[in-house]
This record gives C-alpha cells, sequence and structure tokens, in this order.
C-alpha cells in the first residue's frame, strides 16, 4: 500500500512539474556592470611603499566593470511574475591610481583584482505600470571567487602569488524592465569575508618583501578583507 502511495505522489509531482514548466517562460540574459567597491575592500593601504605584500593587499580598489550570464524562468503569479534564476558574474578592478604610479615607478606589476560570484536566486516581476516599464526586485545567495593577480616584478624579484579565496556571498537588486528585452538596475553585492594568504616566489631572500613575507608567515598572520561591490547594471534578456 505504501509503494503505491509513493508511485502516486511520484507521479503526481512529475506531472505538475511538467504542467508548470509548460506555462513558464525560459529566459536567458547578458549583462554589463559598472561596479564601486566599498568596505574594507576600499579601504587605504596602511603601509607606504610596494609592494603590498599581505599587509595592504584586497585593499584600495578603485571603480571597475563587469559581466554575468544567467539562465531562469519566469511564473505568473497573478500579481506579476517570479522568476527563479542561476547566474554568473565577473567583476574587474583595479587599485587607485596614485598607487599604480608606484608600482610602475619601481618597475613592479600592479595587482588587480577580480571577483566571481556564482548565485542562485529569485526575481519578482510586479504587473506592467505604464508604457512597458515593469518593475522588479531580487535576491540571490551562492559563493564568491576573489582572484588577486602577481604583485612584484616581471624578473622574479619581490613576487608573490596569491591565493584564489571562496566565501559566502549575497546580493540584492532592483529596477526596471523597459519591454521585454533590456533592463536597467542597481545592485548590492556583499561578497564575504575573505582571508588574503600567498605563496612567497621571491627569489632575492635578502629582500625587504622576503623579509616582510617571513615575519607574516612565522607570524601565521592572515590579513582578512570583507568585500562589497555596488553595481549599476544594464540587463539584455532573450
Amino acid at each position: 500500500m505504501k509503494k503505491n502511495i509513493f508511485k502516486v505522489v511520484c507521479l503526481a509531482a512529475i506531472l505538475f512539474s511538467t504542467a508548470s514548466m509548460a506555462q513558464a517562460q525560459f529566459r536567458q540574459s547578458i549583462f554589463l556592470d559598472g561596479v564601486l567597491p566599498v568596505g574594507s575592500f576600499a579601504s587605504s593601504a596602511t603601509y607606504n611603499d610596494v609592494p603590498f605584500g599581505m599587509k595592504d593587499m584586497g585593499k584600495e580598489a578603485m571603480i571597475g566593470f563587469g559581466m554575468g550570464y544567467r539562465v531562469s524562468y519566469r511564473f505568473d503569479v497573478g500579481m506579476g511574475e517570479v522568476a527563479p534564476f542561476a547566474q554568473a558574474d565577473i567583476f574587474w578592478n583595479t587599485i587607485d591610481g596614485n598607487w599604480k604610479d608606484k608600482f610602475a615607478g619601481h618597475q613592479y606589476s600592479t595587482p588587480n583584482y577580480f571577483n566571481v560570484p556564482v548565485m542562485l536566486g529569485v526575481s519578482y516581476l510586479y504587473d506592467e505600470l505604464w508604457n512597458d516599464i515593469t518593475l522588479f526586485g531580487e535576491f540571490g545567495l551562492g559563493g564568491d571567487f576573489f582572484f588577486i593577480t602577481h604583485e612584484g616584478t616581471g624578473k622574479g624579484n619581490e613576487r608573490f602569488a596569491y591565493k584564489p579565496t571562496c566565501e559566502l556571498a549575497w546580493m540584492v537588486g532592483a529596477g526596471a524592465y523597459f519591454g521585454q528585452h533590456v533592463s536597467a538596475g542597481i545592485y548590492y553585492y556583499g561578497l564575504g569575508k575573505h582571508y588574503i594568504d600567498y605563496t612567497d616566489k621571491t627569489i632575492d631572500n635578502n629582500s625587504v618583501a622576503a623579509i616582510q613575507a617571513a615575519s607574516y608567515t612565522l607570524a601565521n598572520k592572515r590579513e582578512s578583507r570583507t568585500l562589497g561591490e555596488l553595481a549599476i547594471r544594464i540587463g539584455f534578456h532573450f
């Protein structure tokens, strides 16, 4: 008897899912972003020379750019639409111009920051208001992968290879669709608390950078950064 009930429940679930999918509208989206770092990501360096090493890495981030890709299904819920989605973004930030000049003056390679948040979320689209304008709000939860490019000289002296990290991340956003295929919105990405760590690839063990790296290693100290991005986003939906 229990087996028969289980089979009926499974069959009903399959039929319900099939019917729901038939009413759903599959969409793909591509996003272009302007991103502004916030939190300790945008804080000022405390050390007044380059290279940063571990002490100030993950700071001094400047306005950057991003892009993203999303797949979603839209369901009509009477007062609008609900759209569960899966999304991946990539954000790029360089460091403050004054610090870039210092790196260039020492002929050091300048570090760059890359965040790759991957999220699942849901979007709510309110009924069309006027002239094909539809308001929306959305929330997502997932993980952020943080990458820092190498810091140091191309000749191999005073060079650090930073280890990628992954932390819990979330985002919230709101905006409007203009017709069916274009949207604009503002978002906040909380990209998590990342701990900066690196592999010391210094060749000259007597260099200042090598001594600095060794002192941090011996102290077993890892610097933390709370990363965040404010994003202005244009979306194209198909």
